[in-house]
């Protein structure tokens, strides 16, 4: 069962940490009601591909990371206009109103690259699995080893993927296919964006 700790541990931790309704899971919400579950896959699959690169990014430096906290500061500020555009736009697709379903179609085309576009501007990730690897490694419970890194990179894309996975299940689920439910998610990532945008800005100063 130790073996496979590493895996578990990354798997958990993706899961738990996009539990909370945010821009990937909603945005998955929002392409299952428009497009249907294949795309939603589709884009969940391109989440979990970015994931996979990110969490190893994550573990493999996490000694230059701890050495070089500057780096961080960075990427939360190329976070803080990536995110700022994000919420213009989405709030731009919210007022469009009945055109926001025709629009969304004609812009992101491929669900899969719109997975891998938004998962790679999530400048939040490479921190959090940098602070879960920090966490677990001072406690013991994560040797950095090739093996140990591995199966932690892989089993927090997994992780990512069964989390959208089930969001997009969930949808189906509640019956939830109204025209207004997705104009409203519109809003809502907007809003998600422009909080992160915000918290991020303050966060520098």
């Amino acid at each position: 069962m130790s073996l496979f700790l590493p895996f578990i541990f990354g798997f958990s931790t993706s899961f738990l940490g996009m539990l909370v309704p945010g821009m990937l899971n909603m945005t998955t919400v929002k392409i299952r009601l428009e497009r249907g579950k294949l795309n939603a896959v589709k884009f969940a699959l391109g989440v979990s591909t970015i994931v996979l690169v990110q969490s190893y990014v994550a573990v493999f430096f996490t000694a230059y990371l701890k050495e070089n906290p500057d780096f961080i500061q960075i990427l939360q500020k190329v976070a803080v206009v990536i995110f700022t555009i994000l919420s213009i736009y989405f709030y731009r697709e919210f007022k469009k109103g009945n055109r926001t379903r025709s629009a969304f179609r004609q812009k992101c085309k491929d669900t899969f690259v719109i997975g891998l576009f938004l998962s790679a501007f999530n400048m939040f990730a490479i921190p959090f699995y940098y602070g879960i690897t920090m966490l677990l490694d001072n406690f013991g419970w994560l040797q950095l080893s090739e093996y140990n890194i591995s199966l932690f990179v892989i089993g927090s894309a997994i992780g990512t993927f069964m989390l959208l996975y089930t969001y997009s299940g969930l949808v189906s689920y509640m019956q939830i296919k109204s025209h207004k439910t997705t104009y409203k998610l519109n809003l809502l990532l907007s809003t998600l964006t422009g909080f992160i945008a915000l918290t991020t800005f303050i966060k520098l100063f």
